[in-house]
């Protein structure tokens, strides 16, 4: 019985140190991402030669996104909020430039998505396309809404969901490119 209870603790302390040995060994080979963070007002490169920063962001009021959401084909989802994000972006080349807007992500700690298209549609011109084109030394603000959905947050914290932290990412690795909403 002794043996028994020696083996599994040798055999214990052996896989901890496999683990620790092998997420150095995994560390310094993919090293951590570099951070770039921008504030409001303040400009990433988003593209080759095109610059991005949030003007404004605001969460919808109730009568706002129930009046969207009453356009919409399919049956709302229960329990969701709509982020608004006002843009600027900048073509700073001095060739044209097609910009995929897809590749904009909302998030918040442990909590994460894309431009919600299903509202883009039905918004009319409430909402910009998720494809710009700007001329050379063009500037152009533009707007998309973001679901937060309720099943991605604690019950508890849901309340204060407008005083969450959030931020717009467009890469992760190996540079995070994030712009903060507060």
């Amino acid at each position: 019985m002794r043996r028994t209870k020696r083996t599994f603790m040798a055999a214990g302390i052996i896989l901890l140190v496999l683990l620790a040995a092998g997420y150095r060994n995994i560390n310094r080979k993919i090293p951590p991402a570099v951070l770039n963070e921008a504030r409001i007002g303040e400009q990433l490169e988003f593209q080759d030669g095109v610059m991005i920063s949030v003007v404004s962001y605001r969460f919808l009021s109730d009568q706002e996104q129930e009046q969207l959401v009453a356009k919409m084909d399919r049956e709302p989802m229960v329990g969701f909020k709509i982020l608004e994000v006002k843009l600027t972006i900048e073509n700073t080349t001095a060739e044209n430039k097609k910009i995929i807007m897809t590749d904009l992500y909302v998030e918040g700690i442990g909590m994460g998505n894309g431009i919600s298209k299903g509202i883009i549609d039905v918004s009319g011109d409430c909402y910009s396309s998720l494809q710009q084109e700007l001329q050379p030394g063009e500037s152009r603000q533009i707007c998309f809404p973001y679901d937060i959905l309720k099943n991605e947050i604690f019950e508890r914290e849901w309340e204060r969901i407008e005083e969450r932290e959030f931020w717009l990412v467009f890469s992760s690795y190996p540079v995070k490119n994030k712009l903060l909403l507060s």
